[in-house]
């Protein structure tokens, strides 16, 4: 038996990637709203429908991406946020690692395709992507290990 929600669900993923083959503006917005929806399963295990419609929208705004001419120097940017991140999630770190991360992933994500023409990142969609996955990663990360702290306080 289909639920109602996941079948709409699904059908706005696939929605989105039909207008992400036409708009690399549209495929950084899905890649954003599919690593938001992985962060809502990790924060809520066992839900299953976010992280397979995560997973579903990443790996087709990836596909959208690879499909576009990619600027080397902005895939460099975004694989540096991306460790930024994971080093501020494995240790702790002053706020400007995650400042840093987030600064490269909307210069990044604004320098990433140059496709023909004219086709490419908006600034708005650039910060808006950034600023959701850079900021909103760093800030969880620093509730979770304030979380963890207060537990082993108890």
């Amino acid at each position: 038996m289909e639920r109602p929600g996941a079948v709409a669900a699904g059908a706005a993923v696939i929605a989105l990637w039909a207008m992400a083959q036409l708009s690399p503006d549209a495929t950084i917005l899905l890649l954003t709203l599919g690593l938001l929806l992985i962060y809502v399963e990790l924060n809520r295990p066992g839900w299953i429908i976010p992280g397979a419609f995560g997973l579903l929208a990443s790996l087709l705004a990836t596909a959208s991406l690879l499909r576009l001419d990619l600027n080397p120097a902005a895939m460099v940017l975004v694989g540096s946020a991306a460790l930024l991140l994971v080093l501020d999630l494995l240790r702790r770190t002053p706020p400007l690692v995650g400042a840093a991360a987030t600064l490269a992933l909307v210069l990044g994500f604004n320098h990433l395709v140059f496709g023909p023409g004219g086709m490419r990142v908006h600034l708005l969609t650039a910060v808006a992507g950034g600023v959701i996955l850079g900021g909103g990663t760093s800030i969880l990360t620093r509730i979770a290990r304030r979380a963890r702290t207060n537990k082993a306080l108890d």
